[in-house]
Order: structure tokens, then sequence, then C-alpha cells
């Protein structure tokens, strides 16, 4: 598209504004739910403003009041008619500090501080306490400190025998339990720790839909949780969180066994030079359209709105441009969890990834595939699709499905016409709200004969759409076995 092209589709669009275009955004929004947004009520608007998936985080909070988030997000949603998937992210070996006295406290530029190893004393202005690793042990005078993402810098200056002497190099707001890093420290810990095998269970017990597994290291680690998922019967999907240097080193491995990435940049960023995230982000999200896997870019996507009650110019550029580079998703943490307008980020970056999709460059986006529609045998099925769609005229693309399979292959071949997973399985419509450009469509359990019919029925039925629309249906025979993709088939609607 030449640059007189696509200022004239910038100037002349309205899709932004338009509440079609909204409803039809391909990129998925995850928030994450928090003391700021866990009311029914409050919710229900993050919903209607288009959140997708609602991300727990266990870093934080108790069981009962996870479970409470859990019921509340059921339920509004059940009401509403939209499918809405959980996210259960564990929180991993992160290391982090004890609570703080009163929840926060203000270090200040040059003050001295110490670190201790935790001993289930509250962290203050003057000593912080270290969960996890000893810093004893672990830290060198001349090594740096960081806090909350890297917001906070400390230097160490002493090492003695109960505690490190340290100096703040940029101060601000102690939050309780907030991460710390060693970012020239070895720091070796397991990705899933006794803690995440409990919360674990609980998720199992109430059925999330995602399970993230922070701190990845290698596709063994995520080996070793698919096990416990599968021993358990659970059909739960495995997020990897992409946070460590080593996983860098083992990505295309990670990829391969795992359902889905997170580009978690908050703790990358403490692990590479800064400088280095953009071109990474780029390849992890390249790396995982390639396999058809979702993902997630996460970390500070609109963080000034904590409490400004509008993006900078910058957040709208970073949100963009991960729209544009592929991203399945993005997602919001502390904005939503904590932030002062938890319902106005997910509005403004619903209408930031609808303006960037209306420039997304689909033949770029193809050549990165490197003829993986070749990869098997139900990807071909699905290129194929997509390909007889354009080819067609068609203005929908339909994929039944009993695993949600059929319809993250279409989506991993961004087709421009609207994309509908049609599925009777629960579990599976809310899967599929993580996928690129898929909307969720409930039908009733039908023989395969008529299966087809049923989608078409059903899509014509939501859209409103004319008798002799045509569609290009896919998806797997019900005799063969669940997520093989087998099916192509070009249709009209013709149930009004």
């Amino acid at each position: 598209m030449g640059f007189e092209n696509v200022l004239a589709t910038l100037w002349t669009s309205k899709a932004p504004l338009d509440d079609k275009a909204l409803a039809h955004r391909h990129t998925k929004v995850v928030a994450t739910v928090g003391p700021s947004c866990r009311d029914p009520e409050k919710l229900r608007s993050l919903i209607k403003a288009g959140v997708n998936v609602f991300r727990l985080n266990f870093s934080h909070g108790s069981h009962e009041e996870h479970l409470a988030n859990l019921n509340n997000i059921r339920t509004v949603s059940a009401e509403m008619g939209a499918w809405v998937a959980i996210l259960q992210d564990l929180s991993g070996p992160k290391i982090r500090i004890s609570n703080v006295e009163g929840d926060f406290c203000p270090i200040t530029d040059g003050q001295p501080i110490e670190l201790r190893c935790a001993n289930g004393s509250l962290s203050n202005a003057a000593c912080i306490y270290v969960e996890t690793v000893n810093p004893i042990t672990t830290l060198k005078p001349g090594h740096p400190v960081l806090l909350a993402d890297g917001l906070l810098e400390l230097c160490a200056e002493e090492v003695h025998a109960d505690r490190v002497l340290c100096r703040v190099v940029k101060g601000g707001r102690i939050r309780s339990r907030v991460g710390i890093a060693f970012p020239d420290s070895d720091v070796n810990l397991p990705a899933t720790t006794k803690k995440d095998l409990v919360d674990l269970d609980w998720g199992i017990k109430h059925g999330v839909d995602f399970v993230a597994i922070s701190f990845v290291r290698s596709a063994e680690d995520v080996l070793k949780l698919r096990a416990i998922i599968n021993d358990k019967g659970s059909a739960a999907a495995i997020i990897s969180k992409i946070e460590r240097r080593a996983a860098l080193e083992n990505i295309e491995e990670i990829v391969e066994a795992s359902d889905g990435l997170m580009v978690a940049r908050g703790d990358l960023g403490l692990e590479v030079p800064l400088e280095q995230l953009p071109m990474l982000q780029r390849r992890l999200i390249e790396e995982a359209n390639f396999r058809g896997i979702p993902v997630i870019v996460a970390t500070q996507m609109m963080h000034s709105m904590i409490t400004a009650v509008r993006p900078t110019r910058a957040e709208v550029s970073d949100i963009a441009a991960a729209v544009m580079s592929g991203a399945d998703a993005v997602m919001l943490s502390d904005e939503t969890a904590i932030g002062e307008h938890p319902t106005e980020c997910v509005r403004y970056i619903s209408r930031i990834a609808v303006a960037a999709e209306q420039t997304f460059a689909f033949e770029e986006y193809k050549l990165r595939l490197r003829n993986s529609d070749s990869y098997t045998v139900p990807d071909a099925i699905a290129y194929a699709a997509c390909a007889a769609a354009i080819k067609t005229s068609a203005r929908a693309l339909i994929a039944c499905t009993e695993t949600g399979t059929s319809a993250r292959l279409v989506a991993k071949y961004r087709p421009q016409q609207p994309l509908y997973g049609v599925s009777g399985k629960e579990s599976t419509l809310r899967k599929m709200a993580l996928y690129w450009g898929v909307h969720p469509i409930a039908i009733e359990s039908t023989s395969a004969h008529s299966e087809i019919d049923t989608a078409l029925k059903a899509v014509q039925g939501r859209e409103d759409l004319p008798n002799g629309t045509r569609a290009v249906v896919t998806g797997g025979r019900p005799t063969r076995t669940p997520g093989s993709t087998s099916v192509l088939e070009v249709r009209e609607m013709n149930f009004k």
C-alpha cells in the first residue's frame, strides 16, 4: 500500500470510532483482575469495552479472592452472552520482597538501605526483606538491584554476614511484594514452585482455560507442567512466559512445546539490554506466528493510565507496533488491576488496535510464514480455506471445531474475512476468545451431516447476512481424532 493510500485510509476511515469495527476487532485484549475491577459491574463494563480474556495473577491474592473473581467473571459473561476466557498466571519463582509496612513506602535517591533474607518481617524504607533467594550469597559490591520492573534501582556497596548495604540510585515508592531482580547475578531457579503446584490444582479444579507458566528456561519446564495437567484430566492450554535469557536460547523448542507465548517485557527487560527488547519482541511474535499459536504482548502497554485519563503517544505507538507485528493479543496488568481508569484503558487499547489493523501488512505477514502451510495437513487445509475465501469473494470463514484447533490454524494465516469459530463445547468457545480474529459462536451438538448447516445458520443469524451470502467452511470430521482439520467447503447461506 503506497503512502498516499495509507493516508487516505487513515483520514477517511471511521473504523476506530465505528461500533461494528470495534466488535470485529481481530487483536484480543487480556485484562488483569484486581481491586480496581473485580466487582460485577466493573467486570461487565470491561467486557462491554472489549476484554476477551481475564488474567488472574497468582502472585497476589488468596484462593478465596480468586474464586470470587472467577465466579463473578463466569456469571457476568454468561449474562452478557459473551465468551470470555480465564488465564491463570502462576507466580513462579519470581524474586519478591515481603509485604511493606502500610503497603507502600517511599525511598529517596542517595539514601542507604539494607537487603536481608526474608524472615517474616515487613519491609520498610530502611530495610527490604527478600524472598526466594538470599541476597547475601547472590550479590557482590557494585552489583545493581532493580525493583518494580526496573523503575527503582539500588547498588550493592557492602556484603556482610547478615545483610547487604545498598545505596538508592533511583528512588520512588516501594509496594508490597514487588519484584526484585539481580541482573548481574546468576540466579538459577526452577520454573514451577510448590506454591505453583498448589495453585495449579486450584485452577484445574475450577476449570481455568489457560495456565501461564513463569520464568520458562526450556521445553522441559513446559512438558513437566503439561504432564501434571494431563494427569489431572484437564484441557487447560499452557502459555509460556518468555522473561529469561535462557528461554531465548531455547525458543524454538519452547514454542513447539507450548500452546501460546507471552512476551513478558517487564522481567525480560531486566535480563537483556533494553535496546534489544523491540527486536526480541518482534522475533518472538514471528516464532509464535509460524507455529500458529497465540502470542500475547504484555507489561506497561498503558502504564501511564494507572493514574492518567489517556495514554501517552509513545504507548499508543507501542500498542500499534505490537498489533501490526502480528500479536494475537495485548495485555493490561496494573492498568486494570489497580489503576484508576480500568474501563477507559480497555476502550483506548481496543480503538488503537482497530486503527492499527486498518494498515496491517497482510502480504508482508504471509512472507514470514515460510511455507508453513506444508507443516501439516490441517495447516494446508487452513491455508486453502483462507485462499478460497478470497478467490470466491466469501464474506465469512467458518471453522467448525471440537477443540478449537481448526479456528486457531485458520487464524494463523490472518484471513481478511470475518472468522467464526463454531462449537458445541463451552471450554472450546472460551479458549477461542484468545485467538486472533476468531468470534466464538455456540451451537448445539449435531450429527456430522447437519453440523455445517447448523454453523451456517448460526453465523447468518448473528450477523444478519442476506440469503445467498457465500462462506468458506472448514473443520474436522467428527469420526476422526479431535483437532484433525480435514474439511473444506464453499457454501451459501439460505436460512432466512
